[in-house]
């Protein structure tokens, strides 16, 4: 039976040539068709990835101003950072304050600090203070506001708000706050 194959094999090459040529392309043609599905979702992620970046680079300008402004901010923030050890600087920025707005600061402390932890790398610390304002409504307001919008970054803590004395027109403001400062 052996002989009979090989000589049908040579006597036919060309037919079984073909139709093994024929049986491999099926097969290539069946994975890919299999395979098609895969390939169109790869093409749609490929081409929003495309669009992405076409409107980034569109985007690039304004993207180039919003890094400069970023800069600008963050280096106005670091040149106005307190020092906890330059006393007469820190309490200095309050009672600029109180003379632009009238007020008057009863007490004023700077409370001290614990050290960052070994190996904390912090890139502010907090100083926190204590401080007690009085004045009409209007002017503790007014430093409250200053105290705000000011070049320094300050966080109010806790508040107490109350009447003076009856008499005259003017209230207490207790203050708890920290200031943003250098490590």
């Amino acid at each position: 039976m052996r002989p009979q194959a090989a000589t049908f094999l040579r006597r036919n090459f060309f037919a079984f040539s073909c139709s093994l040529i024929i049986l491999v392309l099926a097969g290539g043609g069946w994975w890919l068709w299999h395979d098609i599905s895969t390939q169109e979702e790869k093409l749609h992620v490929r081409t929003l990835q495309g669009e992405i970046e076409l409107e980034t680079i569109a985007m690039r300008p304004l993207l180039r101003e919003a890094l400069n402004q970023t800069r600008a901010a963050v280096s106005r923030i670091e040149s106005n950072l307190a020092v906890e050890t330059n006393l007469a600087d820190n309490l200095s920025y309050f009672y600029q304050l109180e003379e632009k707005t009238r007020v008057r600061i009863r007490g004023l402390n700077q409370l001290s600090t614990s050290g960052p932890a070994e190996g904390d790398r912090a890139v502010y610390k907090p100083i926190p203070y204590t401080m007690e304002v009085s004045g009409t409504y209007a002017q503790v307001m007014d430093f409250l506001q200053s105290l705000e919008s000011g070049p320094r970054l300050v966080k109010i803590r806790s508040f107490s708000f109350r009447r003076a004395d009856l008499s005259s027109g003017n209230v207490l403001l207790q203050l708890d706050l920290v200031v943003l400062g250098q490590p």
